[in-house]
């Protein structure tokens, strides 16, 4: 099958933007390809701090912190390996194992990076074997999400592999990855947003069959980059950049349509057209790692993929001028907007953005930008920090600056006054998005003060969601533990909440941000990997 999809990829592919001399994306939008004095220029370009404290006893709270962080860590695991050791999930609550994700073990394999940073020898061992007896050909019977196949599963074992060498972690994520490639053997090349293993078969998880939403065809760049540099094979990368093509190709910004504003791109699109169908633009779900990977790829693949650079800074334009906006507590905030007016409803998925806005400003020397990140960063956190548990809600609202707030029920005018925001979906999953961005400022940084609102949270966490089976979530993050616990404890709380407490209280040289870019789900891929246009 995978020389099928070659085969198509390489015959159907338009031309939009490459070139036969060049590798999928590295001619830019406007036609050219990366100048290489730019590409020295970004390759000096330090993202952390050279300015971080070192006294003896800062350095000791700081191992002491780790070390607590760990601990809960390993509380956590040892709960998911007594009671649901290879499944997807544990609950938390009733100690059940939990299939969300073909039952391959998403938690297993999502958490091993997190395992061998922290030192967890023993574990990794264990968690290694398990992993080379996982038969991908086989699932629960049940369609698979594509784009949490990759970033959790391939995702998980190409930065195992970065990490340790051990080749077993390679062959598993080509295993899988050839499978899900499938996947994107559709008519536009844009894949399925559900794939059966089993079957064969695509779909949609809710609406029509051939919809697809922004973020779930634009996460797979960054590790398909990867896994084609790994095993020199193109195929991987050709089949993640053949949906730019399709995107740019076949949705023209145009004023008073669903695309109204270039690099602002709606939510949903239709896989068998490649046209964009609804959704206002915005970076929280169903958008947010789309622009993510982006910036990021670029910076992964060495300066060299010139499209996604110039697709982020157009995007970038429209994101300052339509979906940044200040609210009545002069704080900066994300909202849900295009050409035709803002909707001041954000979710605690848009809190990543700071944090890949401060890198892209490090990487590119953007002043301007790293300002805004700030601002952005400090209503992001101002969502935790406000709240009786310092944990933030899942939605949220606020008031435009100067907006009258007749519109809003007494409750919500209640809320604002009081935390400059008001609590849509007050509920908390163990998320780690401002977390991940407090994580980026410290390190970009080198200011305590970043490390200690970690720490703030983290206290937070461990009163609120604690149980016996791990972490649980929150209905209410007004009431904490007292309004009740949700049985849920996603993969990516050790992939992800779990990676960015513990590497805020490491020395700052472990998984340093000038030695290795994140996935949107957490997972570290070494920079230091040469690309010269070819696989």
């Amino acid at each position: 099958m995978k020389q099928l999809l070659s085969a198509f990829l390489i015959l159907g592919a338009c031309v939009h933007l490459s070139t036969a001399k060049h590798v999928d994306g590295m001619v830019g939008l406007k036609g050219h390809l990366p100048r290489q004095r730019d590409i020295e220029r970004f390759m000096k370009s330090q993202v952390q701090a050279s300015n971080f404290t070192t006294s003896d006893s800062l350095r000791r709270i700081r191992a002491n912190r780790a070390a607590d962080i760990k601990d809960s860590f390993l509380h956590a695991w040892r709960a998911y390996k007594k009671y649901a050791y290879g499944a997807d999930e544990i609950n938390p609550l009733t100690l059940e194992a939990v299939t969300t994700r073909n039952g391959w073990g998403a938690t297993l394999i999502d958490s091993l990076d997190t395992i061998h940073i922290m030192g967890l020898e023993d574990e990794f061992k264990e968690a290694t074997d398990k992993v080379r007896a996982i038969n991908f050909d086989k699932n629960d019977g049940e369609p698979s999400k594509v784009f949490e196949t990759n970033i959790r599963y391939i995702g998980g074992l190409i930065s195992a592999y970065e990490l340790s060498n051990d080749k077993v972690f390679l062959k598993q994520a080509t295993a899988l990855a050839d499978i899900m490639l499938e996947a994107f053997d559709t008519p536009t090349g844009i894949p399925w947003q559900m794939w059966d293993v089993q079957t064969g078969t695509g779909g949609s998880e809710t609406g029509p069959s051939t919809l697809n939403n922004l973020a779930e065809i634009g996460t797979y760049q960054l590790e398909f980059f990867r896994l084609s540099q790994l095993t020199k094979d193109p195929v991987y990368h050709k089949a993640a950049q053949r949906v730019y093509d399709v995107v740019l190709d076949r949705n023209v910004p145009k004023k008073g349509s669903i695309y109204s504003v270039p690099g602002l791109y709606p939510i949903f699109i239709d896989i068998k057209t490649g046209k964009f169908l609804s959704g206002k633009p915005n970076l929280g779900g169903g958008s947010d790692s789309f622009y993510e990977y982006l910036i990021k790829t670029w910076a992964l693949s060495g300066y060299q993929l010139q499209r996604s650079l110039d697709m982020w800074k157009e995007s970038l334009k429209g994101i300052k001028k339509y979906i940044v906006s200040r609210g009545s507590d002069k704080r900066m905030y994300m909202g849900i907007g295009d050409d035709e007016g803002l909707d001041s409803i954000s979710d605690t998925f848009t809190c990543f953005f700071p944090g890949t806005l401060a890198l892209a400003s490090r990487l590119l020397n953007d002043s301007e930008s790293m300002d805004l990140a700030h601002e952005l960063l400090l209503s992001s956190y101002n969502t935790f920090a406000r709240t009786p548990t310092h944990i933030g809600p899942e939605n949220f609202g606020f008031l435009p600056d100067g907006d009258d707030d007749s519109d809003l029920l007494l409750a919500q005018r209640s809320e604002i006054k009081k935390y400059g925001f008001y609590l849509d979906r007050p509920y908390y999953l163990m998320r780690p998005e401002v977390i991940e961005s407090i994580f980026y400022f410290y390190r970009i940084t080198g200011d305590e003060k970043y490390a200690d609102w970690i720490w703030e949270i983290w206290q937070g966490i461990k009163a609120n969601c604690a149980v016996e089976g791990g972490f649980a979530g929150l209905r209410d993050v007004r009431l904490g533990r007292e309004g009740g616990l949700i049985g849920k404890q996603e993969s990516f709380v050790f992939a992800e909440t779990f990676k960015y407490l513990y590497l805020a209280f490491t020395e700052p040289n472990v998984i340093s941000l000038d030695d290795y870019v994140f996935s949107t789900e957490g997972h570290p891929f070494k920079r230091s990997f040469s690309f010269n246009g070819t696989f």
